[in-house]
């Protein structure tokens, strides 16, 4: 779907500049949820099509176009609402936590999350799964290990979005090199010059941040308090595993990711009947309200107080918002009129790979829409990687060290939205966590300043055939 490109550089630049600093005035200066500065961005950028001819049905058609696109993405938070609801009800979140405490301790903990996090991603493709399920119940256990939650949650994200990049069943990996017009297996090797260091620097300063944990004196007492007051309201066994183990097998076997997330919640629903003795209103309703803990063990209670559909409406809304303003940003030509003049700085490799970054970073951070962010630049600057005989892979990569890697640092963003809902913490309490995001524009830096990872076409010459 093409929309209106014939604005200038410094308009396009001065209204998205405008719509940016109401974002950022609401949310930064004060404090406040996205959702009111996102409409009044959107207001303004309609202001600015409707006074340059571009007409509101053209405006609508592209927020109604970009809205569509993300439909799945929407079901499957509503259902990961519903799910989170079941598998607290059920007892497998609770599991989990109570299980953890017998394995971590709080010196390698933070390492262990990141590590796990991966392995879960790279199996099944998904950072929102591993964030939603096991990432829900690591919080619960860094609570009870008296580590700040933000820590753990920069820990979670860390893990998840490495072991998500890497691997092939990703939907974000899939559609990079897709848009990229790269070999998929290419593309994931040639991330590791990237986010590789960006990983390993991550393990190691959360290694060095769990050393001031591991003499925490006060920690057995709260893990006892917590583990007693699970074991008070639950019947905690490893069968309660079996739910996360079958969603885990649907998604490695490629099961579309609706039909496995009502399989998942349905197993919680279950188990919450059948195994925890609860009745199927109280399920159903657990599915709709989320599952509330009166343990009367505070800590507990606030551990497992989480889930439902209703608990999603919040996010949801923020997800529209956050699509119309990318939906009215493409429709009224501004994110071409800016691309107008970035196609200068593209005449030699590291000002090529740097731009691209820039540019995909940018459209992440105010466009808030990663796949938008990577569709644009590849789209544009796909012919120059040719021209200068690099593969299509450092472009892909390149695209996602500045889109789906920074995603989880916009507030406003779905990434950022979603991981900040299901954890319950703000961006702006995991963002100086969130290492692997911190690190891989450094080492992006350092691959197109010296050519490291920079890998070139044999002979010279482009043949698509090759890829």
């Amino acid at each position: 779907m093409k929309f209106k490109t014939k604005h200038t550089f410094a308009e396009s630049a001065i209204w998205l500049g405008v719509a940016v600093l109401i974002l950022i005035y609401g949310v930064v200066i004060l404090q406040q949820s996205p959702h009111i500065p996102l409409l009044f961005s959107i207001a303004v950028i309609v202001l600015y099509g409707v006074t340059h001819k571009v007409s509101w049905s053209e405006i609508r058609e592209g927020i109604i176009y970009n809205i569509s696109e993300s439909i799945e993405a929407i079901l499957i938070i509503c259902l990961i609402g519903v799910t989170v609801g079941t598998w607290m009800s059920s007892g497998t979140v609770p599991a989990i936590i109570y299980y953890g405490f017998q394995i971590f301790s709080p010196q390698y903990f933070l390492i262990s999350v990141v590590i796990l996090c991966s392995i879960m991603s790279l199996c099944t493709g998904s950072s929102w799964t591993t964030i939603g399920t096991i990432g829900v119940a690591f919080i619960g256990i860094g609570t009870g290990l008296k580590i700040p939650v933000g820590l753990t949650a920069g820990a979670i994200i860390s893990g998840a979005y490495f072991g998500d990049k890497q691997s092939p069943v990703s939907d974000s990996t899939n559609f990079a090199a897709s848009v990229a017009k790269t070999d998929l297996y290419e593309h994931v090797r040639s991330m590791l010059f990237t986010t590789g260091p960006a990983y390993i620097g991550s393990l190691i300063l959360f290694g060095i941040l769990g050393l001031k944990y591991s003499n925490e004196n006060s920690s057995a007492q709260q893990i006892s308090i917590i583990t007693e007051g699970i074991k008070s309201s639950f019947r905690i066994s490893p069968i309660l595993f079996l739910p996360l183990i079958i969603m885990i097998f649907l998604i490695i076997k490629k099961f579309p990711a609706i039909p496995t997330m009502m399989a998942a919640s349905g197993m919680g629903l279950l188990f919450t009947v059948f195994y925890q003795g609860r009745s199927w209103k109280e399920g159903l309703s657990y599915m709709y309200s989320g599952y509330v803990g009166n343990t009367g063990v505070e800590a507990v209670d606030t551990l497992v107080t989480r889930g439902g559909l209703t608990t999603m409406t919040t996010t949801i809304t923020l997800m529209l918002f956050s699509l119309s303003l990318a939906g009215a940003f493409q429709a009224t030509g501004i994110i071409n009129g800016i691309l107008t003049k970035t196609q200068k700085l593209t005449c030699h490799i590291p000002g090529l790979v740097i731009s691209t970054w820039v540019l995909t970073f940018l459209l992440s951070f105010f466009a808030a829409d990663p796949y938008l962010a990577m569709i644009i630049p590849a789209n544009v600057w796909g012919q120059c990687y040719d021209e200068q005989g690099l593969r299509r892979s450092v472009l892909s990569r390149t695209l996602e060290d500045g889109g789906t890697i920074i995603c989880p640092m916009v507030p406003w963003g779905t990434n950022g939205i979603y991981c900040s809902a299901t954890l319950g913490v703000a961006v702006s309490s995991y963002l100086p966590y969130y290492f692997l995001g911190l690190l891989t524009p450094a080492a992006m830096l350092f691959c197109a300043l010296s050519g490291f990872g920079i890998k070139k076409i044999k002979g010279g010459t482009y043949d698509s055939s090759r890829e």
